[in-house]
């Protein structure tokens, strides 16, 4: 068996949430820890797991379905995937799949790049595939990767998205809040591993660990994860006869950044009169005015993550889940 991100992880005393931030993102950690990492990583034989990649002999790529190309949600995971080839020195191509949020066109990518003698693995992001096709895989003995939802028989990275939720409904609580709104994606028809449910089923926990009441009506759901349905979630609470104390935006950063603008059109202060926290911690979240306190999914190292158990998996088949833990960020919206 080739030696895995596991293995480096295990002999080095640290998380594989470190290891590959050490990876991809060396700057957001202390020097010395990433001089050990980098270290260990190059004596465990670590680096010679993807031998075939580096060499660079024999065409090969890795294809990824994603539902659009436009959320920037899916330009950070993407940036993780692309610093990870370069970090590794890998000499292979991705082939990017937008599906269009369609199920029957998700089927008939992985049904094309399953016998693609090119295609070394596959990453499916945010989207569930059918049994039969994970089967198919699986008697090939192609990786199937998949982040931020589950399969039996595949393999995933997986966001902890009741962490988050809990990390946020205490972090506002310890800050005296007690009417905490959450605005997230919709539930209805989905099952109970999706991001949104998950991220309710956080919020609602919270709230009780905390002896706070759950009040439905302090829910907005979204259509989307852009800026314009945060708007739409201020106007559905500003009607109400007191503002929540708190808004968690668990549709995302932009739509903080939508009800942000609106409280301030509305001569409301924040986090003076309402505390906001997004989701995410995009890039724009430092930039808001006032810069937005957030829970980080660090999805380039999700990203990242998935490349190398794609490639792993290649050489010591499908091997455990890898979980990426969230954090809060505080800045001064809250």
């Amino acid at each position: 068996m080739a030696v895995s991100i596991r293995d480096v992880a295990k002999v080095a005393s640290v998380s594989c949430e470190s290891i590959l931030e050490a990876l991809i993102s060396p700057s957001s950690l202390e020097p010395e820890v990433v001089r050990f990492v980098m270290q260990t990583i190059r004596t465990s034989g670590f680096l010679e797991t993807f031998s075939h990649w580096k060499k660079g002999e024999q065409r090969s790529a890795i294809a990824v379905a994603v539902p659009s190309l436009e959320s920037p949600y899916y330009v950070e995971i993407f940036r993780g995937i692309d610093r990870a080839l370069s970090s590794l020195g890998l000499k292979t191509a991705t082939i990017v799949f937008p599906t269009r949020n369609s199920p029957v066109f998700l089927e008939e990518v992985l049904f094309s790049t399953l016998h693609n003698p090119v295609v070394s693995a596959v990453i499916v992001i945010s989207q569930s595939p059918s049994l039969g096709i994970v089967e198919k895989f699986e008697a090939e003995k192609k990786p199937l990767i998949l982040l931020q939802s589950t399969a039996q028989g595949a393999q995933s990275v997986l966001l902890e998205n009741q962490k988050g939720m809990s990390i946020a409904v205490n972090h506002l609580f310890h800050k005296g809040k007690q009417r905490i709104a959450l605005i997230n994606t919709p539930t209805s028809g989905r099952d109970s591993t999706s991001v949104a449910s998950e991220r309710l089923m956080g919020y609602v926990t919270a709230l009780h660990r905390n002896a706070l009441d759950f009040d439905e009506n302090l829910v907005f759901e979204a259509a989307d994860w852009d800026g314009n349905d945060g708007i739409a979630a201020f106007d559905y609470f500003s009607s109400f006869e007191s503002m929540p104390d708190a808004v968690i935006c668990a549709s995302g950063d932009m739509n903080a950044m939508g009800f942000i603008n609106a409280a301030r059109s509305a001569s409301l202060r924040i986090p003076e009169d309402i505390a906001v926290m997004g989701y995410g911690d995009l890039k724009i979240a430092s930039l808001m005015h006032p810069p937005l306190t957030t829970i980080r999914q660090r999805l380039m190292i999700a990203g990242a993550g998935a490349l190398v158990l794609a490639l792993e998996s290649c050489i010591n088949g499908r091997g455990e889940n890898l979980i990426i833990m969230p954090e809060l960020v505080e800045r001064e919206t809250v």
